[in-house]
Order: C-alpha cells, then structure tokens, then sequence
C-alpha cells in the first residue's frame, strides 16, 4: 500500500512537471506566432532598416496589421519580411510604400504603410513593396538619423529637465504659437515670391565683387596719391588758410554788391523773360543756322572764285518783273506766316534756301507777267561776233556799252540814261566774271 502511495505520487509530480513545461513552451509557441497563419511580403529598404528591432511593428493607417519576421542585408540595402494578418493584408495593394518611422521620439521604430489612394488590388505571398523615397520621408529619415544620436548623447536627467522646463514655458501658449506659425507660413510665402529678385541680388553682388576686384589695383594707386594729396594739404595749410580768409573777404563784397545791385538784378531777370521767349520760339533753327554760318567760309571761295584762273565774284542775275511804285496800304512790310522756326534739310539742284514747304507770308503779292519772253523762232539767230579783238576789249567802248546794258537791266533804266563814269568805275570788279540773263 505504501509502495502504491509512492509510486502514485511520483506520477503526479511528473503530470504536473509535464504540463508545466507544456503550459511554457506553448506560450512561448503562442507568443511567437507558431499557431497563427499570416501572409508575408518583402520590404527593401536602406541601412536604416537594420535598427528595426524584432517583431517591431507593422502599421497602416494607425492600425497594427502585422510585424516584422526577419531582417537580411543585401549589400547597401536591408530586406525586411512583413508577416501581415491575411484578413487586413487584403486592405494593402501592390502600389504601396513603406516608411520607417519612432514612435515617439526617443521610442523604437516601426514600418508605417503608405497606402496610396484609389488604388485596386492586394498584395499577396511573397510580394515586395519598397520604401517611399518621396521628399519628404527622405528628409525625416535623414533628420532622424543625424538627430537621434545627439539625444542618445544627452543625459537622460538634463534632457528631462530641458524638456519640462519647455513644457512649463509652453503651457498656454498654444494660440500664440499658432499665430506665430501662421505669421511666419505667411512670410515664408512672400520670401518664396521673392526669390528671382534675392537671386539677381546675389548675382549682381558677385558681379560687384569682381568689378571691386578688377579696380582693386586703381583703387590702391587712387588712395596712394591722396596720401600725397593730403601731405600736401597740410604743408600748405596756411596758405590754404589765408585763402580762406582772403575767399571771406570776397564772399562780403559779394554780398555787399549783391545787396546794391539787387533790385538791378530782378529787373533784369524781369526785362530778359521776353528776350528769352524768342530765344526759345528760335531756338529750333539755332543749330542749322550754326552750322551753315560753319560752311559759309567754303561757299564763299567759290562766289569769289579762289583757286580758278579767273579769281573774282561770279554774279547770276535774275531779270525780273518790276513791281510798281510803292502803295500806301499795300506794300507796307507785315508778316502773317504761322510757321515756326525750324531748320530745313538742304536739296542739292533745287533753288535752296527758299523754304520747301512753300514761300513765306510777309504779305507781298505777285505782280503781273508782263513780258512773257520772245516768241519762238523757225531759227536760232545768228551769232555776233566781237566789234574789236580780245585784246583791245579791255577799256574800249564795247565793254562800257556791255557794261551800260547790264546796270540797265538790274535798274529797270534805259541804257541810254546810264552815266558812262559808272561804266569805267564798275568794270575793273565786273570784268571776268559771268553774268546770266533771264
């Protein structure tokens, strides 16, 4: 009976170690999943995944949907085997990404799901997403990276402190600080818009630095000579000085004329407004006049003829109609053109200076033709030769009877009436040069 007692226990006791140990290896069994079914798919991603701890988190949209199985190095990238619930793995489609994000800011790292929108489909075993390398889940990635061992650096008890002083600093706050942000989300904006001008800033700052730089050696040179200058300056000083005494003196008789003469003044200034309206009505022909006043010196050598075998005044005259006597109310001088001065551009062959745009209105009237020339001959006439030879014409009375008809064409008298001294006085001026009748 006793022997049965014993043997009975020892039964027990290894039931009960037995279920001990199978109470034990099926949580652990549980605890690693070994009874649950999910579907699993592969992220490639950087080195960053290689700080993903086990079994981390899986999430997608806030919502846990599985963990991490396995981790693997493929050279510069990490390989990272999602074991996803199979019923939440149907809410996950091939497009998606993967970013890996702490879930707070000293806590470990998770893999968050990116699920695009509008997106058909899911993944299913064996699949492989990558990581969204986007802007700005790069620039997370990288800010965490270089942030997190700098946390890690700092002792625990003094970042604490730091942080509730913050938070106490904070408390309260939080409207103003929104409308801070705001503020500065508005100032960002015009800085953004702003900057084509920044940039042609900077580039016309640079192009400033190389023209400074170009000139640097001028500008040595330019403040070496005023170091002579200003030596000079002060071994003249008193000279200088009694200039400046001597300019205050002048600066008094100035001024003491100034206070004599000043009423002269205004009604000069006062007497000139008129002189100089006309001055400005004229102003527009000043040039033109100028500059033919300019030639007039080469025109008037070939009226006098210099540098011909013939030197002397080469005359054209115009026979015209004579106008009549003088009328009273008629022919006194008035001036009714309207147009304002102005230079006229020269026309070589045409009857220049007269105004292009028609004579000017100083109220003169045409006479009436007269002579209308003489009527047209069958034949030209004949020619008529010399009286006396070229060398007996000098002084002979044909040139005072060629010289009477001339002065009686320009006078409107009859030859006959021309006093024959005038014929003796005037040919030595007249004699050579060509005279046209018309």
């Amino acid at each position: 009976m006793l022997e049965t007692s014993v043997a009975r226990r020892r039964t027990l006791g290894v039931v009960l170690i037995a279920l001990v140990i199978g109470f034990v290896a099926v949580t652990v069994l549980q605890y690693n999943k070994a009874f649950t079914t999910y579907t699993s798919i592969y992220l490639v991603t950087d080195s960053a995944g290689n700080a993903l701890p086990e079994r981390a988190d899986v999430k997608a949209r806030g919502v846990i949907m599985g963990t991490v199985g396995s981790t693997q190095a493929h050279g510069d990238k990490v390989v990272l085997r999602l074991d996803l619930d199979p019923e939440l793995a149907r809410e996950v489609p091939p497009e998606t990404t993967a970013r890996l994000l702490p879930k707070t800011l000293f806590g470990e790292r998770y893999v968050a799901l990116q699920v695009p929108k509008g997106s058909s489909g899911h993944v299913s075993e064996g699949d492989t997403i990558y990581q969204d390398e986007s802007g700005n889940a790069v620039e997370i990635g990288h800010m965490l990276d270089t942030v997190l061992p700098i946390l890690q650096a700092v002792p625990p008890q003094d970042l604490s402190v730091t942080l509730t002083a913050i938070n106490h600093m904070l408390e309260g706050q939080g409207d103003a600080i929104g409308r801070g942000i705001e503020q500065l989300d508005e100032i960002t904006d015009r800085v953004v818009d702003r900057l084509p001008d920044v940039k042609a800033d900077i580039r016309g700052i640079a192009d400033f630095a190389r023209t400074y730089s170009t000139a640097a050696p001028d500008l040595v040179d330019a403040l070496d000579n005023l170091r002579t200058t200003s030596k000079t300056v002060v071994d003249m000083q008193d000279r200088i000085h009694d200039l400046l005494l001597a300019g205050a003196d002048t600066a008094r008789a100035a001024s003491d004329l100034i206070d004599r003469t000043r009423g002269d003044f205004v009604a000069v200034s006062a007497q000139s407004v008129r002189p100089l309206e006309v001055f400005a009505d004229a102003s527009p022909a000043f040039g033109c006049t100028l500059e033919e006043m300019d030639k007039l010196h080469d025109r008037a050598k070939g009226v006098v003829g210099a540098g011909t075998e013939n030197p002397g005044i080469r005359v054209t005259l115009e026979l015209v109609n004579p106008r009549g006597r003088y009328l009273p109310n008629q022919d006194e001088p008035r001036w009714f053109d309207s147009r304002t001065p102005r230079c006229y551009p020269v026309v070589p062959g045409q009857n220049f200076p007269a105004p292009i745009d028609g004579p000017l209105d100083d109220g003169s009237y045409q006479p009436p033709v007269i002579n209308t020339g003489g009527a047209p001959t069958l034949y030209p006439p004949d020619p008529m030769y010399a009286a006396e030879p070229a060398s007996q014409y000098r002084g002979s009375q044909s040139e005072q009877d060629a010289l009477a008809q001339v002065y009686a064409a320009a006078s409107g008298a009859d030859a006959a009436s021309i006093p024959g001294w005038t014929t003796v006085i005037g040919a030595p001026s007249l004699r050579g040069n060509e005279v046209a009748f018309k």
